[in-house]
């Protein structure tokens, strides 16, 4: 039996492709599904019912669109160095707009025509969160870039998530049961429905119309986070928000504690300057009411006092009422923070661990690292034995 390294094969591959004259100068027809542009290099994909081809253009200079139906005249190459067939395109011209684009602004204009995308349909964002229901994939990094920016920002955000596939299949139906789940979770301020970026197919959960109403309907904030920035889908247009990457949308919905801190502030300041305000008001109307008292100076000193009386109850009622309510908002804004506060987290027996200033994760500790731990009444600095990745 003959044993080939990776190269022997990958060679005879390109030594089948390459003298294969039916592979050269040919023409095929399809429908772009994905495509960028580096430096002049258009990188893309021509796709049917049924299959891919991978295709390569070089000194591109034409604009395209996914959805586009073209024709490409190139030759069929095979890279032994990345193992990738390829076609390599000379020449590509418009043929018209592909079949699953054509779907996708059919139920565009429809869903629009009935108002699902209008904005006095959309709930505004709060601006204070304090958890957060993701429905993606459990397994995709897109969910770690979220729980990575989002505790960056504010450790003390709770996350939940609703583990869904976000293409295939299954992927519209476990999307609608997510997005139901967390409509009807009480724990839950607002929806991010998330996933990486992709080909038209690949985001074609996210344009399927039972999707968009469940979306449409749905009683608490909805952020879509679906693709990358230029990727667009139904549900971006139906939903209260579209973030333009998953990360982003973390970066949305959370807030830092001195923004709290800066709000309450706000508040105290707009406070003094009301009670400010109702003082000089009263002061205003004693002293113009004092430049009567020459006229008829002993009904007068009556009408003074009664008016003096009754001002002092109005600045005590008003002081009153207004130190409550400080009282009470300061009461909030404490327990508030208190809740934020990381070292009440610890006093409930947590710990905080870190190596190097940073948090630790399973990718920069190893074994044998110094880890520091943190508890709510002392410092320890330990050394891993073990390491496992669950």
């Amino acid at each position: 039996m003959k044993i080939f390294t990776v190269s022997q094969i990958n060679r005879m591959i390109k030594d089948l492709i390459d003298n294969e004259v039916i592979l050269e100068d040919i023409t095929v027809t399809g429908e772009l599904s994905s495509f960028s542009v580096n430096r002049n290099i258009m990188y893309f994909t021509l796709k049917d019912n049924d299959n891919l081809l991978y295709c390569i253009k070089y000194k591109a200079t034409q604009e395209f669109n996914v959805g586009d139906l073209v024709q490409c005249r190139g030759n069929i190459k095979y890279y032994p160095k990345g193992g990738k067939l390829t076609f390599s395109v000379n020449q590509i011209e418009h043929c018209g707009q592909g079949e699953l684009y054509k779907q996708f602004l059919m139920l565009k204009e429809k869903l629009s025509a009935e108002g699902l995308f209008d904005e006095r349909h959309k709930i505004p964002i709060p601006r204070f969160i304090t958890s957060i229901g993701v429905v993606t994939s459990q397994t995709g990094a897109v969910l770690q870039d979220i729980v990575n920016v989002s505790h960056r920002r504010n450790p003390n955000l709770d996350i939940y998530v609703y583990d869904a596939q976000v293409q295939g299949s299954v992927a519209v139906r476990q999307v609608i049961e997510g997005i139901t789940y967390f409509d009807n979770y009480s724990d839950v301020d607002v929806i991010i429905v998330a996933r990486g970026g992709g080909s038209l197919e690949d985001l074609s959960a996210f344009n399927d119309e039972e999707l968009a109403r469940i979306a449409y309907i749905c009683n608490k904030p909805l952020i879509s986070a679906v693709g990358h920035e230029t990727d667009y889908s139904i549900l971006d247009f139906v939903a209260d928000l579209r973030a333009p990457t998953p990360s982003a949308a973390a970066e949305l919905v959370t807030y830092v504690n001195k923004d709290l801190i800066q709000y309450i502030d706000t508040i105290k300041v707009k406070l003094d300057q009301y009670i400010r305000d109702q003082i000089e008001k009263i002061q205003s109307s004693i002293l113009a009411s004092s430049t009567n008292i020459d006229y008829n100076i002993n009904e007068l000193i009556n009408d003074e006092v009664l008016l003096i009386k009754d001002c002092v109850q109005t600045i005590d009622e008003i002081l009153a009422k207004n130190i409550d309510s400080t009282i009470h908002r300061v009461d909030i804004a404490l327990n508030t923070l208190d809740k934020l506060n990381p070292i009440a987290l610890l006093k409930k027996g947590y710990s905080l661990v870190s190596a190097k200033n940073q948090p630790v994760n399973y990718k920069n500790v190893n074994v044998g690292d110094e880890i520091n731990i943190r508890t709510a009444d002392m410092k320890m600095t330990a050394e891993i034995i073990n390491k496992e990745k669950l």
